[in-house]
């Protein structure tokens, strides 16, 4: 083989090497969803329709519901509560404390009252089901804007309390349903 031709074919499998190289974490993240490009034409601006306290986990929980969209309790803006809607244009999330490191939420329409539960959870059934899953030693963190459609929760999956399961949940609300968009390892996020 030519110098030329080994040259050449030396660059061809350094580049297919390149390709199939797992993506770095810097590189990864790059494509992380953004809430600006899930952006809400208007936010609601009326009287919060009153919360439709139907199912058995909502009822173990309406008082506080209720107060959510009355009062604002638990419905955090700005690291304080503040009634109206704080997502998605028109939709309150409610979260309450029930415990350590526990919180229950819920996400009340404000035009029509139907709660809807958080994407992820730390239980299946009963009132589990509207338990955010949790950080070890702390609280799901959340991260979610009222003119944007999308929702960041991180947090660790119901089957695992070690940080290796748990990670950057990145959800997308469209026609009143949650759509998981990017999952991302909280031990690679944090690289």
């Amino acid at each position: 083989m030519t110098p030329r031709a080994t040259g050449a074919l030396l660059a061809v499998l350094t580049s297919l090497t390149a390709v199939a190289q797992p993506k770095s974490p810097a590189q990864s993240t790059a494509a992380l969803p953004r809430f600006e490009d899930y952006a809400v034409a208007e936010v609601y601006k009326g009287t919060p329709a009153a919360p439709r306290i139907v199912t058995p986990e909502a009822r173990s929980y309406r008082t506080r519901i209720r107060e959510g969209v009355t009062k604002g309790v638990g419905v955090f803006r700005d690291v304080k509560d503040e009634p109206g809607p704080n997502f998605a244009g028109h939709y309150i999330v409610v979260q309450i404390m029930c415990g350590s490191p526990c919180t229950v939420m819920v996400i009340v329409d404000a035009q029509t009252g139907i709660i809807y539960d958080p994407p992820i959870s730390a239980g299946k059934s009963g009132p589990d089901k509207l338990v955010l899953p949790f950080v070890p030693f702390d609280l799901a963190k959340l991260e979610f804007h009222v003119n944007s459609r999308l929702f960041e929760i991180t947090g660790c999956g119901a089957e695992s309390a070690a940080v290796e399961g748990c990670s950057i949940y990145y959800f997308l609300w469209e026609s009143n349903n949650w759509k998981l968009l990017r999952r991302v390892p909280l031990q690679q996020a944090e690289r």
